[in-house]
């Protein structure tokens, strides 16, 4: 018998005149993701192997602290049971640093998700602090809503809790019983739903959709371009609305997101706001209607743009490569003469893949002039990490800051890593490399390596696997551009910077890693590192069952160049301070 089903299941004992309508309770609820206090990444789905997800409305509030106790005590009530305990902040204005200090304070151990768009507030109809939802992950249903006991229950005086609601509902679910607990409204302060209300109260498909749609998707979603539709008109977007709010539901797009506090310090950083999300997903909810005689996403005219930079100054075509329908594909090494005339400067490099299926990553490195043995290695390959530029999904132009550039001497070549993986039928890549030129030789040298860990052993249905790797810069230097590079069970990444005085700084955090989505992220500003400055990159791998990405959650993982093996690079590029002065 399924426990989670109807309003039916209640026992008649639990439909008092003083409890709340369990009117929701059973009702489905979408798939979410959100970020947490600490930067890491929560999806409903990916829980699916616990019997409850325990959700209580936070707003930071003095009631809030007051129930610190009782949810401790809950929690213990619980611990080792296969039920996850959150607390959800949907204020709006939730600081993460703030939020963590706060719950110190108080004793709250439980993750706090932060709702920033208040979207997950309304989707589970949490309206007041200390409302807790029970929800169920696997059939993603609310199983009951409410107070967390009398303590903290509507029209209750109790000064010590001696109905414990949300507890009685969980002893009911783990025993495979029909929840019969009666369902309070909870006492605490209204969330203030007043900055999401006046960013929806009127949406316009015509002013307000079409824009966010132009300015934010249809780069991609265009005729010819790398999404899997094109939002042409509105009709399309219609037809594809159910979709598009369950990418912004679960942050699956914009792809390759990261926090949003870091949002601004990078180039071509793929971004939503928080009220164009709430609008999208308002109107969408409304009918995804169109009441304008206009329709501004079918007057746009777009072609798609082979090279994003511009024309190169020099294109290199890859020798076609013909790429087996089936097996296992190793890496591809060529080397290409560049027939320079003269001394060259790189200021930017970028690649056109030529079939997008098979082709996983390119990374260009530059090969020494003959110097009269022979031609000569890369320069200096393994300090180079990424070399000239790489491509990997998501991730096409590499660019150098202003003043920098990237050495490519008279008779120098390049030498290509190519990966592919089978798409299971035969094809051929004919890829293709921009490279553009400096007109006079810069002042800075640009220069790349990795913080990475080789030794990487993950245990079968392992999640939550964490590494550490660090790299220290040993002269003044301007960090330009950071990087992961993990394959399938990359779960998160994040890179701090640990100064010689002993103080840290967060520079980048990536909580949902997403092998299809690769990206660099090159600094707007370079980041000025004194001598000592210690890079630390943390990765964290989930080789569960939970992680959809995951071939074989059963398999023992350890480095390798295939995607169903592992690896973990924290790539970065820098200039020496010192160089040209």
């Amino acid at each position: 018998m399924n426990k989670f089903s109807t309003l039916a299941k209640l026992s008649a004992a639990a439909l008092l005149s003083t409890c709340v309508s369990m009117a929701n309770a059973g009702e489905r609820i979408s798939d979410f993701s959100l970020v947490d206090a600490k930067g890491r990444f929560f999806q409903l789905s990916r829980h699916a192997n616990k019997e409850a997800i325990v959700v209580f409305a936070q707003d930071g509030s003095r009631d809030v602290r007051k129930a610190a106790k009782d949810i401790a005590e809950l929690t213990a009530q619980f611990e080792g049971q296969p039920v996850e305990f959150v607390m959800l902040d949907s204020t709006g204005n939730a600081d993460k640093a703030a939020l963590r200090k706060a719950a110190e304070k108080a004793g709250i151990e439980l993750r706090i998700l932060i709702d920033d768009t208040q979207l997950i507030a309304e989707e589970l109809g949490l309206t007041r602090a200390l409302e807790v939802a029970i929800l169920d992950p696997k059939a993603k249903e609310i199983v009951y809503r409410g107070a967390l006991n009398d303590r903290f229950a509507e029209g209750k005086k109790a000064r010590r809790a001696s109905e414990h609601y949300v507890a009685d509902a969980l002893n009911a679910i783990i025993a495979d019983q029909d929840i019969s607990t009666p369902s309070f409204a909870s006492n605490g302060n209204a969330i203030d739903f007043s900055a999401k209300s006046s960013q929806i109260a009127e949406v316009s498909y015509a002013n307000d959709v079409a824009p966010i749609l132009e300015q934010r998707c249809v780069t991609c979603h265009q005729e010819g371009g790398i999404a899997p539709f094109a939002m042409s008109s509105h009709q399309m977007v219609q037809g594809w609305s159910p979709m598009i709010r369950e990418t912004l539901i679960t942050k699956r797009m914009p792809p390759g997101q990261i926090d949003v506090e870091y949002s601004n310090q990078f180039h071509g950083v793929n971004h939503i706001t928080v009220e164009e999300t709430q609008k999208l997903v308002h109107w969408i909810d409304s009918g995804a209607k169109n009441d304008s005689a206009t329709d501004p996403l079918a007057e746009i005219k777009i072609s798609p743009v082979k090279w994003g930079h511009g024309e190169p100054d020099m294109i290199v075509n890859i020798p076609p490569q013909t790429i087996p329908a089936t097996g296992t594909i190793e890496y591809r090494n060529l080397v290409l003469p560049l027939d320079l005339p003269e001394d060259k400067w790189v200021k930017a490099v970028e690649f056109v893949a030529g079939d997008t299926t098979v082709l996983h990553h390119i990374i260009a490195w530059a090969q020494a002039p003959d110097n009269g043995n022979g031609r000569g290695n890369a320069f200096g390959i393994l300090n180079q990490g990424i070399g000239l530029g790489a491509y990997a999904p998501g991730n096409s132009i590499n660019t150098y800051p202003e003043g920098a550039g990237f050495p490519l001497p008279q008779g120098s070549g390049l030498i290509l890593q190519m990966h592919y993986t089978s798409s299971g039928k035969e094809t051929v890549d004919a890829s293709e490399i921009g490279i553009h030129f400096w007109d006079e030789e810069p002042e800075r040298t640009i220069l790349g390596g990795s913080a990475a860990d080789l030794e990487i052993a993950i245990a079968p249905f392992e999640a939550n696997h964490e590494m550490v790797a660090s790299k220290k810069f040993r002269k003044d230097s301007y960090l330009t551009m950071v990087g992961p590079h993990m394959h399938y069970r990359g779960e998160d990444a994040n890179f701090k910077l640990v100064y010689p005085d002993g103080s840290e700084e967060e520079i980048l955090n990536v909580p949902n890693y997403q092998f299809n989505w690769q990206k660099t992220y090159d600094f707007k500003e370079p980041k000025f590192l004194p001598a000592g400055t210690e890079m630390v990159f943390r990765a964290t791998f989930d080789n569960s069952e939970m992680n959809p990405y995951n071939p074989d959650p059963s398999a023992e993982i350890s480095w390798g160049e295939q995607t169903w093996q592992e690896m973990m690079f924290g790539f970065f590029r820098y200039v020496e301070a010192d160089e040209g002065e």
